[in-house]
């Protein structure tokens, strides 16, 4: 059960902020090769600032700190915060360019990408202590990749010292500081994601191609399977759970003394799957803060990724509340999780 504080921050976040460019080609580009674009978009984006908007879209108190340069996309930056209604209190100015990127969707929504960080390598551990009370006072605090491990460590020190749970999606990865590691509560990875830490545990051999190819109507008992040592691996050095999402497949909860819990992806027409993984992220957030049932979050968060890949461009497709309850009610009747048979997994 988690303690809430009324009227403070119920979502903390150690942000980034990437101004996005978006291209929308009829297949992803092979090395020398230019294309015609059939679509271009740029916005603000950024893991941080995406986690930041839906989780404010979907009624949660938001708080969290976010650096920007002193170039003329800081302005854009500004402007984006109070666009979405978020308090450019959280931004900070650096002597240096903001962050930005540039991202391909292919004609299925497929998508790849490439972040210049920027301002966002320059977030320390000094930033996350002027906002200590925020931090500390926060109902769950959240981080990604985006932003350095100090201010991460930092936030996680502080929040895990205030008895609040934390929640990382390590991504774009690298290899995971045990000590972040060890304040972590919660684990959110793609199968991605889930295989590069596979690798960084030494388990790269559980992993193999069959599993990432496995069709949906094969039921969850492959991947389960083949995530779990990962998975186990992962909550022995901090984490109560790890949700791992499989595109197709939908997503898998492992945590502490429940057999895994598997949530069907929900079809829509997928246009752009840039933002999804991060809507994913804030919607199962913005449910646990409101202490709903883990089964009803895992659901919530698999809608807000659903809606997220429906239009060109992320900024302007994270939900509402009033949208995703309005969604829910008319799409996702059929989509509710479901446990791993005790056949295909044990208790963790």
């Amino acid at each position: 059960m988690m303690t809430k504080v009324p009227e403070s921050t119920e979502i903390f976040i150690v942000g980034s902020f990437v101004v996005a460019c978006t291209v929308k080609v009829a297949r992803l580009p092979r090395p020398g090769e230019s294309l015609d674009a059939t679509g271009f978009v740029v916005e603000p984006g950024g893991k941080g600032f995406n986690l930041a908007v839906t989780a404010h879209r979907l009624g949660a108190r938001v708080d969290g700190v976010f650096a920007i340069g002193r170039d003329p996309f800081a302005d854009l930056a500004l402007a984006a915060f109070k666009r979405a209604g978020l308090s450019t209190d959280m931004v900070g100015r650096h002597d240096t360019s903001t962050g930005a990127g540039v991202g391909f969707i292919d004609a299925r929504g497929e998508n790849c990408l490439a972040v210049h960080l920027g301002a966002n390598a320059r977030l320390s551990a000094a930033d996350i202590r002027r906002v200590a009370d925020s931090v500390s006072g926060a109902v769950l605090v959240m981080a990604t990749f985006e932003s350095p491990d100090a201010p991460i460590l930092a936030a996680f020190t502080l929040a895990r010292e205030a008895g609040r749970p934390t929640l990382l999606n390590p991504s774009p990865h690298r290899r995971m500081d045990p000590e972040i590691l060890a304040r972590t509560a919660i684990l959110v990875v793609n199968e991605v994601e889930a295989a590069a830490l596979g690798s960084d545990l030494g388990l790269e051999s559980d992993l193999g191609e069959e599993v990432l190819e496995t069709e949906p109507s094969a039921g969850l008992a492959g991947p389960a399977e083949a995530y779990r040592p990962i998975a186990q691996r992962l909550m022995a050095g901090g984490p109560e759970m790890v949700v791992v999402t499989l595109g197709a497949a939908g997503a898998v909860a492992f945590r502490r003394g429940h057999a895994p819990l598997h949530q069907a992806a929900i079809p829509v027409e997928t246009v752009d799957t840039i933002g999804a993984g991060d809507a994913f992220a804030a919607g199962l957030a913005a449910g646990l803060v409101r202490d709903r049932p883990f089964a009803e979050c895992l659901l919530r968060a698999a809608a807000c990724g659903a809606i997220a890949t429906r239009t060109f461009g992320a900024f302007d497709a994270f939900p509402t509340d009033q949208e995703l309850e309005a969604f829910l009610a008319t799409e996702a009747g059929l989509a509710r999780p479901s446990a791993v048979p005790e056949a295909a997994g044990a208790r963790l």
